[in-house]
């Protein structure tokens, strides 16, 4: 039997520099030079006699082949990943554990309900379950999940799309963006603080102050006392508008939308318990 003659470490190189947009990216996340890097994905090629990538606009993108081996090298770092911790729970009566991160914009009853089948149903799994606003970055630097939903799309990492929900532009009742016309909302905005929960919608008005907070009740106190606007997807912030706590500014803005995605990762037993009890309505994906 022929010895693997790549390694683990130019694989994880490879999907970091994709990850992160880049050579330089790659070397500071992964704490290296970036001739380091480049000579990690030079020698890989020429191990594999296969150009990874080529160089467009001072830009270093995947070849066909490359992308080929990008998914293929997902599946092997992942089966490692699952491999080390199964040697590290041998002779130990521990359970093994899933984390779940979710999103605080993401609001599913259904989803909730599933969740908790699956603790009742699987008692030899501990279930880690974390509720916080993501940033993109936060999820391609987290290696620790096995389940993620973000309104962030990471291409790279094989999202999987689950619904959209409408983003609302609210502030408290008497806020003077009430009084604002449709045609005068933008300038408006630009001089009142944007209560920021996602940077999509930071980028969608350029607002003199912005003010971010580390989640959803934080916003919604802030917007009550009149601080400045904040964009809440409808079905978090709906019985507040119709118990008139807050309410909808109209505005000419147009298309605004929260998209959810799942991102999943590690051990393919884990994945495969997650989607037969949480997910089964993707499993064709």
């Amino acid at each position: 039997m022929d010895k693997t003659k790549t390694t683990l470490d130019q694989w994880i190189t490879l999907q970091a520099v994709v990850d992160y947009g880049g050579f330089a990216q790659a070397a500071e996340v992964l704490h290296k030079t970036q001739s380091s890097i480049s000579y990690t994905i030079s020698k890989l090629e020429q191990i594999l006699d296969i150009e990874i990538f080529v160089v467009e606009k001072r830009r270093a993108v995947l070849t066909e082949q490359g992308e080929a081996l990008l998914t293929l090298s997902r599946e092997v770092t992942n089966k490692a990943i699952a491999l080390e911790i199964a040697a590290k729970l041998i002779n130990k009566k521990i359970n093994n554990k899933i984390k779940i991160f979710i999103d605080a914009l993401y609001s599913s009853d259904d989803l909730l309900n599933k969740i908790g089948s699956l603790i009742k149903s699987r008692k030899d799994y501990d279930v880690e379950l974390t509720k916080t606003l993501l940033n993109r970055e936060d999820i391609l630097s987290s290696k620790e999940f096995d389940l993620l939903i973000s309104h962030h799309y990471v291409g790279s990492l094989n999202p999987i799309f689950l619904g959209e929900v409408d983003a609302v532009l609210v502030t408290e009742p008497n806020h003077y963006l009430q009084r604002c016309t449709k045609d005068k909302i933008r300038h408006k905005l630009e001089k009142t603080p944007h209560i920021v929960l996602s940077s999509t919608f930071q980028d969608k008005i350029q607002s003199h102050q912005i003010v971010k907070v580390a989640n959803t009740e934080t916003a919604i106190k802030l917007a009550r006392n009149s601080v400045g606007y904040s964009w809440f997807p409808r079905n978090i912030i709906h019985e507040l508008i119709e118990g008139n706590i807050l309410k909808e500014v109209e505005n000419d803005i147009g298309n605004s939308k929260y998209q959810f995605y799942m991102y999943k990762n590690k051990s393919p037993i884990i994945n495969e318990i997650i989607i037969n009890y949480l997910f089964n309505d993707f499993r064709t994906n």
